[in-house]
């Protein structure tokens, strides 16, 4: 038992490994901007705890559902130079991640969901992958999906499916329809940072012309989807979004064929 309570560490927690050296906060004060999804306030204080750990150049928001009065409890949490962007109604799900990209002005951009509480270290860990020379840095799969031992669902099949397409066997089921994931600006204009609207059609036109998209950094899906898979259990109509997304990122890689 000593063991297992071991193991449910909290995220945030400081451990021997979590280091982010001088050199990359200088890079991040300079080159980074985080762009961080808010529909309540219930965890953007402990989520914008870890962002200042980077200390980025800029934080953006994308406000969308709040009531007026969470919004304002949000707008004084950081010390971090911040704008946020605040639309009383829902915007839809990734609409956030193509107008936060369009105010960004660092030349690497970090996308958060302010949902989920991701520690600082692993947030760096796709940062650096860009500072190294990665066009895309993407959450990695664990294990391939012909490995899983339960019946994978038509997501997982999907995302595999669109990077076997494109010769990105590698990838497995790694796709910028997770988040976190980072990627530089440079990337951004060849994609056309309107088409982040649809994340499944950005990974496909990213692959299409041949950007160094690579699996980064593992974090352990449990912690980031649990509230996104219960919503798609009890509404099947955001599967069926996700699956026709992917639908028409396919459209778009076999028409270029």
């Amino acid at each position: 038992m000593a063991n297992v309570k071991r193991n449910m560490r909290d995220p945030t927690k400081k451990s021997r490994d979590e280091h982010i050296n001088g050199k990359e906060k200088c890079q991040n004060v300079n080159r980074l901007s985080v762009i961080l999804s808010v529909h309540h306030e219930q965890t953007i204080k402990k989520v914008l705890k870890q962002i200042e750990k980077l200390r980025p150049m800029e934080i953006v928001l994308v406000v969308d559902g709040c009531p007026d009065q969470s919004v304002k409890k949000i707008l004084t949490y950081s010390s971090c130079p911040l704008t946020a962007f605040v639309y009383p109604f829902l915007l839809g799900d990734d609409v956030w991640r193509a107008i936060g990209a369009k105010e960004a002005t660092g030349d690497v951009w970090l996308f958060l969901d302010a949902d989920h509480v991701v520690a600082a270290n692993d947030m760096q860990s796709f940062v650096r992958t860009c500072y190294r020379g990665a066009d895309i840095a993407l959450r990695k799969a664990r294990t391939p999906l012909r490995q899983l031992s339960m019946e994978p669902d038509t997501v997982l099949l999907a995302k595999t499916f669109l990077n076997t397409l494109v010769s990105r066997h590698e990838l497995g089921t790694s796709s910028m329809y997770d988040l976190p994931f980072a990627m530089t600006r440079q990337a951004a204009s060849i994609i056309g940072v309107q088409h982040l609207v649809v994340p499944a059609v950005a990974h496909a036109i990213a692959l299409h012309n041949q950007l160094r998209v690579v699996p980064s950094h593992y974090i352990a899906s449990a912690k980031l989807t649990r509230k996104r898979a219960t919503q798609r259990k009890n509404n099947p109509s955001v599967n069926q979004t996700i699956l026709g997304d992917h639908l028409e990122a396919m459209d778009y890689v076999m028409s270029l064929k």
